[in-house]
């Protein structure tokens, strides 16, 4: 037998899901919801905010949610001055009528016969549910316009959840702006595989002693690949042993501690993703664009982003991608889906980040219209969605959908989620 829980029932209040009959309560009085109220989810009455219509009176403040109204004596909220202004009091079961309720003339309204058995079967699948998204099987079911309502906030969400932990690294350089967004688009650089020993280069080689030097490739080149550690061995190319002595003047100079070479991952890499070959990319970045780390948020448009990464490596690193000096005809530029990893990971964020720091606004629109362009990211999370849903196009869906199978389906939180919710309906 189903056993109820305030956090069924918050969910239910919430999004409406009663069945369309007349609202009376324990009293004898009809109401009417006017707004359901906002939803808190810290200590105090659980939806701020609400209004009701008795009779001819509309009321406005908060509305207390229990599964029994005796809760209200268990969770001593009669001792609690923040329970004062209940307009409504909202219970599965009446079970005890509270000489506080009489005081302040609150009604209650008992669930019990408005909640349908459909919406009890819904939530019983949903919670039994043994698959990695608990209503994978009722997906397609979804109305398309609630499921894509409910994913613009999951990107919203995704973004936000992002700027956290930017913001961190923020606090850590003093406010710093082009160090931090040197530091995200260097850490996304590694990709998945070496994005630690990237994170780790951009915290030992500031931004400011990259750009002094934005307009001598060899110099950037010699710095990204020495303070990596990776010119600690002998080599017979000459280009190399000029890195390397370039580097050993520069190291000197600016007091530069090499990482352990160790870290860098070149295993079942391709060549093109091979640290060196990345790093060789970002040294031409900078050398072609300096701008973009002084000021990122003048590269506004996607067009504009991808161009600057459509890096054609030249000189040594044109025909290698490793210091042995042995030559290779494969194409080491960074592709498309790769440019979109990085507007995905490190532009969209930083251009939100920079947004709610700054209150330019017209910054978090264009992180969603960046996302908005780039293609939908495929993976083993974002899978589970597209197979069963057509609509998903775009990054911000992927976006949107990882952020709802981290923080919603893999952690069974139904019942804080638009989708269930339209399932329920």
């Amino acid at each position: 037998m189903l056993k109820f829980n305030e956090e069924l029932l918050q969910f239910l209040w919430q999004y409406k899901i009663l069945k369309p009959l007349p609202l009376i309560t324990t009293s004898g009085k009809e109401i009417f919801v006017l707004k359901n109220g906002q939803l808190n989810k810290d200590s105090g009455p659980d939806f701020f905010n609400a209004q009701v219509k008795i009779d001819t009176i509309v009321l406005v403040g908060n509305i207390e949610v229990h599964v029994k109204t005796s809760d209200w004596l268990k969770h001593k909220h009669e001792a609690d001055k923040n329970y004062d202004n209940i307009i409504l009091h909202v219970v599965y079961e009446h079970d005890l009528d509270l000489q506080q309720n009489k005081t302040n003339n609150v009604e209650v309204l008992e669930l019990k016969n408005l909640i349908s058995d459909s919406t009890l079967k819904a939530y019983t699948q949903l919670s039994t549910s043994k698959t990695k998204i608990p209503c994978h099987d009722q997906l397609a079911n979804v109305n398309d316009l609630k499921f894509i309502a409910w994913l613009e906030r999951m990107t919203i969400e995704r973004l936000e959840g992002k700027v956290t932990v930017i913001d961190e690294y923020f606090r850590s350089v003093n406010g710093d702006y082009t160090q931090t967004f040197y530091f995200l688009l260097l850490r996304n650089f590694g990709f998945k595989v070496n994005s630690l020993p990237f994170e780790l280069l951009a915290k030992n080689l500031p931004i400011t002693i990259l750009l002094k030097h934005s307009d001598n490739l060899l110099q950037l080149e010699a710095l990204l690949l020495g303070v990596s550690g990776l010119l600690e061995d002998q080599f017979e190319d000459k280009y190399i042993q000029q890195l390397q002595n370039e580097f050993d003047y520069l190291k000197n100079k600016y007091r530069l501690i090499p990482l352990n070479k160790a870290i860098f991952k070149f295993s079942k890499l391709r060549p093109a993703n091979f640290p060196t070959i990345r790093l060789a990319q970002f040294a031409k970045l900078i050398n072609t664009n300096p701008g973009l780390f002084i000021a990122p948020y003048n590269f506004s448009g996607y067009e504009e982003i991808i161009l600057a990464h459509k890096i054609n490596l030249d000189g040594y690193w044109k025909n290698h991608y490793s210091m042995d000096g042995n030559v290779t005809s494969k194409d080491l530029t960074l592709g498309l889906t790769s440019i979109e990893n990085l507007i995905i990971n490190t532009f969209a964020p930083f251009y939100f980040f920079y947004s709610k720091k700054t209150g330019k606004e017209e910054l978090s629109d264009l992180a969603i219209e960046l996302l908005n362009k780039c293609d939908f990211e495929q993976n083993a999370k974002t899978k589970l969605f597209s197979e069963k849903k057509a609509v998903l196009k775009s990054a911000a869906d992927s976006q949107a959908t990882i952020n709802l199978y981290d923080n919603y389906c893999s952690k069974k939180a139904c019942l804080k989620c638009g989708v269930a919710a339209a399932l329920f309906k």
